[in-house]
């Protein structure tokens, strides 16, 4: 590993690639980007709940 090249936390590498590529968008692609990117956030946020309601024990 390069002690020079950029990191992220905890330890990854940025991929220039991808960040070259990101720089390239106009201002309503990254916010389509970004509107994606929250929507699956969401959709996964939501699941995750479902999964750890449906472990819990049933009070009755």
């Amino acid at each position: 590993m390069d002690p020079k090249s950029p990191r992220q936390g905890r330890g990854q590498e940025v991929d220039q690639g991808l960040l070259a590529a990101t720089q390239r968008l106009t201002p309503e692609q990254r916010l389509d980007a970004f509107l994606t990117h929250s929507r699956l956030m969401t959709e996964l946020f939501q699941a995750g709940q479902q999964a750890r309601a449906s472990r819990q024990p049933k009070v009755t």
